[in-house]
């Protein structure tokens, strides 16, 4: 029970008597009492903290807003989207000197290594209809790009599955470039005297000049055939866009386009079956192999599986949106049950998990074993891929069921008894419901900054200088200057979308304590306490928040620098490289490790920022100190009381994804149009996981807001901790061999201002 007598200064009922109280209990209440500073600093009012961090933040928006208007008013993102073709002309756009925005189509671009300019001669051609990259062949020593390129409307040879041998299929440079210059390579019979008149050899004659011309024309382009230029002189940068030179025509291959992708890819597939029979016909100056490569080098190893992969999940785009909004369903509908019947959801989300595993298990095994009893297995080689890796998400599925039973036999009683903690965080999301939407807005706000970094980064980097060669792709050279300010644009987004997820938990902490401080928790926390929470955070600790967040984007910003980096790091020695990989690797855990660890103290500090209303360094040193003299309640609740949020992520990412694998599976159109069901499962189970990760993290904080404050209540002997709560710390503790302070226990107390730890002499 709670005890009747004052453990401080002010007794139960001395709300009447405090000014600020009063104020609030005349006539209609304008807002709630600070129930926090009144517990545990009477007469003492709220200050701002950390103002100096407000400026550095607003500076830093400053410094991203100018860069991002740089590159909105001199960048154009169409130069990374579509492609340049073998005369630096962009396809999708008009390419005129008008078009560009510049009075010449004579410029100086920037050489292959970067010392220098060199004058080359843009094409101009209108490309707005053809907005399709198509790699003709390597450029070798005629084309000044590594690979020389043309714009289409449709990517050539989409529908068939042979070589474009056909005069008719070819893809040409130069004169032939648009169709509309090839001469009709039809043949008529042959003219001959139809009557012995004057107008009848008349017409003999014409006949045989314009037969004449029209064969001229047409052995003109059938001589442009690759194989007939023997010359080793190249195409002049500076060459006109019908020069003989430049006039080059190649068999066209099979290509294939994925979603709105503005390249026409090589089927890679048919030219790792045909390229040698390829190469026996046309010799090795139609090398398809380099390009084959090329694209495998973009894709990565096994291309044409990644971009059938890719394929499936576009395919099954609206599934996948679908369920992410499931999921938000899910999540909503759990947090709402739990706050209503904890025990019973206890049970229920084990057994979801459970369920969610086992569907998932038989869904794998019944796909699996379609695939693997089909005729295409063993015969086509990405179809026997796809069918393997969907056999080993089945053994992994499998394995995951089988470690979940076993942790559920031996760990459950040990996961029940955190229900202590859980049950007061289910009060305190019962007084405020709006608590539920408090990710909803910095998650809103999240996306928009990555929709932001994502189109500014794109202006950005299209303010680069032209590159004389390349790949037809992102000819765009990077100077220091344009390295830093991305550098600097990523960082303060990085940042942003920190302190956008801190601000979030540093208002659950103001609310919940000042839930937990109230005496009457019906009517002092006030009619609006998460909205009354969030004007104090953003009035007064606004700073301590930007500083915390600070601290743990440059951690996250190392990190991500050190990922960038190791991928252009690669030793020529394989034990070398393999030793250095395990250094990346075992930096990059530590890293991460530290970053979890400012998180956790980050949390803590914004609860003793709330009660305290101290600077951020000052209130994490406090709350480093409750936690480390409480380290048996607080490995009690982090272990016990994460392990029933993990299980509430999972219950909503495996149900959304069971969802999307039954749809999937079942669905005859989908079954039939999609190969695989792994990606879009992938992608489904990830969103869900953050999303139901979002409602998990309300939990998580008032979790972490109860403890410190039941730590801080047992310190200053205050008496507001409820039986329940009290109980499982101390149980918690005594297992541990530590003792909580506890109003009938002596204790000694470490210096520190307002509020102590204390540790149990």
């Amino acid at each position: 029970a709670r005890p009747s007598h004052c453990h401080t200064s002010r007794a139960v009922g001395s709300r009447r008597l405090h000014p600020r109280n009063q104020t609030a209990s005349l006539g209609s209440r304008k807002m709630a009492s600070d129930n926090a500073m009144d517990a545990l600093n009477p007469g003492k009012s709220r200050k701002t903290t950390d103002c100096a961090c407000s400026i550095l933040f607003i500076l830093c928006w400053a410094g991203m807003l100018y860069i991002a208007i740089m590159g909105f008013l001199h960048g154009d993102p169409d130069r990374l989207l579509y492609g340049l073709d073998y005369k630096f002309d962009q396809c999708g756009k008009l390419n005129t000197a008008a078009g560009r925005g510049i009075t010449s189509l004579n410029v100086n671009v920037a050489l292959t290594d970067g010392n220098g300019t060199k004058p080359i001669l843009l094409g101009g051609r209108d490309h707005t209809s053809e907005p399709m990259y198509y790699a003709v062949a390597p450029g070798g020593t005629r084309f000044p790009a590594s690979y020389a390129g043309i714009c289409a409307g449709v990517c050539p040879n989409a529908n068939l599955e042979r070589i474009g041998y056909k005069p008719s299929e070819w893809v040409c440079t130069g004169k032939y470039y648009d169709k509309s210059n090839r001469p009709d390579l039809t043949v008529s019979g042959m003219p001959y005297i139809r009557s012995f008149t004057k107008a009848g050899v008349d017409s003999f004659v014409s006949d045989v000049e314009s037969m004449g011309s029209k064969l001229k024309e047409q052995n003109a382009y059938l001589t442009s055939f690759f194989l007939f230029k023997t010359s080793t002189e190249g195409c002049p940068d500076t060459a006109a866009n019908d020069d003989e030179r430049c006039t080059i025509c190649y068999p066209s291959y099979p290509t294939v386009s994925y979603g709105a992708s503005a390249y026409c890819l090589p089927n890679l597939t048919f030219i790792a079956e045909n390229k040698n029979m390829i190469a026996s016909v046309l010799g090795d100056k139609f090398d398809l192999g380099a390009i084959s490569s090329a694209a495998d080098k973009i894709l990565g190893s096994g291309g044409a599986t990644t971009l059938q992969v890719i394929a499936d999940a576009y395919t099954a785009l609206p599934v996948i949106l679908g369920c992410m909004g499931a999921a938000i369903i899910v999540g909503f509908i759990w947090a709402f049950l739990v706050r209503l019947f904890v025990k019973p959801m206890m049970v229920v989300t084990i057994i979801g998990v459970f369920i969610g595993l086992a569907l998932g298990v038989w869904t794998l095994w019944q796909k699996a074993n379609e695939m693997r009893n089909s005729a295409l297995y063993g015969v086509n080689d990405n179809f026997t891929a796809y069918a393997d890796v969907t056999m080993g998400f089945f053994a992994a599925n499998a394995a995951c069921l089988a470690l979940y039973t076993i942790f559920i036999l031996c760990f459950g009683r040990s996961i029940f008894l955190a229900i202590g903690v859980i049950v007061e965080a289910s009060k305190a999301l019962a007084a405020m419901p709006a608590l539920l939407f408090v990710p909803v807005l910095p998650a809103v706000l999240t996306f928009g900054v990555f929709v932001y970094f994502v189109i500014a980064a794109f202006y950005i980097a299209s303010t680069g200088e032209l590159k004389m060669d390349g790949s037809g792709v992102a000819q765009i050279k990077y100077d220091d200057n344009l390295k830093g300010a991305l550098a600097f644009h990523f960082f303060g987004c990085l940042w942003s979308s920190v302190l956008l997820n801190h601000v979030g938990w540093a208002i659950v902490g103001m609310s919940v304590v000042q839930w937990y401080f109230a005496r009457d928790k019906s009517a002092d926390i006030g009619r609006t306490p998460v909205l009354t929470a969030s004007g104090r955070v953003l009035r007064y600790h606004f700073g301590s928040v930007v500083f915390g967040s600070l601290i743990v984007a440059i951690v996250k910003y190392i990190r991500y620098m050190m990922h960038f980096v190791k991928k252009y790091i690669t030793p020529e020695n394989a034990v070398c490289g393999s030793f250095i990989k395990c250094i990346w690797c075992c930096i990059d855990c530590c890293l991460r490790c530290f970053e979890k660890l400012l998180e956790f103290i980050s949390r803590n500090a914004y609860i003793i920022v709330a009660v305290e209303s101290e600077s951020f360094c000052t209130s994490a040193r406090h709350a480093f100190g409750f936690l480390v003299s409480n380290l048996g309640g607080l490995a009690m609740v982090q272990v016990i009381g994460d392990s029933f949020l993990f299980l509430g992520k999972a219950f909503v990412a495996l149900v959304s994804t069971g969802i999307a694998a039954i749809i999937l599976t079942q669905s005859p159109w989908y079954n039939l149009n999609t190969t695989s069901i792994i990606l879009p499962c992938t992608i489904v189970f990830i969103g869900a996981w953050m999303i139901g990760s979002l409602f998990m993290g309300i939990f998580e904080m008032c979790i972490d807001t109860i403890f410190m404050s039941f730590l801080i209540d047992e310190d200053k002997k205050l008496g507001f901790a409820d039986g329940a709560l009290k109980a499982f710390i101390a149980d918690a503790s005594k297992g541990k061999g530590e003792k909580v302070t506890s109003s009938t226990k002596g204790k000694a107390t470490t210096s520190a201002p307002n509020v102590k730890p204390t540790v149990q002499a």
